[in-house]
């Protein structure tokens, strides 16, 4: 286990017994602000926009005292997040993702992921040969290829958060991209609005009144970059001459399939981790939200296939039920009462919540 800190120190823990101790540390010159492992090297991410490349020594433990240092740019902004995909790891460096080979250490492909130079790469996530890019202060998610770097969808959640609910639940704060993570066939999407938004994966076409939404993988739009209109929630951009493999599966989803969570944050959804797992069964459903989720039903209409279960947790400031508001007036008139308390406390809706769901899915 691998931990960064704020002050620049980096830790190695066992992830085997013994957790406490720590068995390697080193101090690095700024902030760690993301952490990759892939094929036996660790890229360790900084601040002042270096990346740090750690390796197994002779004695196959691993060697904090000597490291690579990659330099990204000469005007050094932060490294905000990386990604693994396939064999290269991909770097949100500025407005740009850069793509590192891990073994020779090099740059090996540079693209712009949004055209403003002002614009910061935030979160990345990766499925089959599709990367989704979230922009700083930005509600438009990108997706690339992941060998080619062909950008081949946008997809804007901003109108379908304020249809779903309503510019008041919101507040004057505008819908920004704060989490990512694609887990269970779905691309889980958190908001500085403490909304979390769960989208399905295809590879197939939707229509949706008319207005294409996603296309099957290797297939151009036949309407790309005509008639699409400005400002529309979706855009699809295809090319015939690109090389892919008729095996390869590219994640488009479309905003008519998505589904928002009424349980959420008061704050920014800060971070999304997905672990294997089934409470449901354990809890015999009674935290199934509606009656007709029922799990004996799901288990025989997927009879005969393969069905996974995954637990996606969400972590942020405070909890709300955007049905029925946070509640906070009826905790606060419940708690001015008692004259005992010295201190002020955090009501239960203020305090850090992790939220934890359940997804059921036939692996692709």
């Amino acid at each position: 286990m691998w931990l960064g800190a704020q002050n620049g120190w980096l830790y190695v823990h066992s992830a085997v017994s013994n957790w406490k101790k720590c068995l390697h540390s080193i101090k690095l010159k700024d902030s760690v602000l993301s952490l990759v492992h892939v094929k036996g090297r660790v890229l360790v991410a900084l601040a002042d926009g270096t990346l740090a490349i750690f390796h197994r020594g002779e004695d196959r433990q691993w060697d904090l005292s000597n490291y690579h240092l990659m330099d990204l740019g000469h005007t050094h902004h932060s490294i905000r997040c990386m990604a693994v995909v396939y064999d290269r790891v991909w770097c949100g460096y500025k407005n740009k993702i850069h793509v590192i080979q891990p073994k020779t250490m090099q740059i090996e492909k540079s693209f712009d992921a949004h055209p403003r130079r002002e614009s910061q790469v935030r979160q990345l996530a990766w499925i089959g040969d599709g990367v989704w890019v979230s922009i700083r202060l930005d509600s438009t998610l990108r997706l690339y290829h992941a060998h080619s770097h062909q950008h081949l969808q946008d997809v804007d959640i901003e109108p379908y958060v304020s249809k779903m609910l309503g510019t008041g639940k919101l507040g004057f704060s505008f819908v920004r991209i704060t989490a990512l993570l694609i887990a269970g066939n779905r691309l889980w999407v958190g908001t500085g609005n403490g909304v979390v938004i769960s989208i399905p994966l295809t590879e197939t076409v939707v229509l949706h009144r008319g207005q294409l939404l996603g296309l099957r993988a290797n297939k151009t739009s036949p309407t790309s970059g005509e008639g699409s209109r400005s400002g529309g929630v979706i855009h699809v951009y295809g090319d015939d001459t690109s090389d892919k493999s008729a095996s390869s599966f590219i994640p488009y989803c479309s905003m008519a399939q998505a589904q928002l969570c009424f349980h959420g944050h008061r704050d920014a959804v800060k971070f999304f981790v997905s672990v294997p797992g089934n409470v449901l069964a354990t809890l015999n459903g009674s935290v199934l939200d509606s009656p007709s989720e029922n799990p004996s039903t799901a288990a025989t209409e997927t009879e005969g296939q393969k069905l996974k279960n995954v637990l996606v947790l969400s972590g942020g400031e405070g909890y709300i039920d955007f049905r029925i508001g946070d509640g906070e007036d009826d905790e606060t008139e419940e708690n001015a009462g008692d004259a005992t308390q010295v201190k002020p406390v955090l009501s239960k809706a203020e305090r850090s919540h992790i939220i934890v769901w359940q997804v059921s899915y036939i692996p692709e």
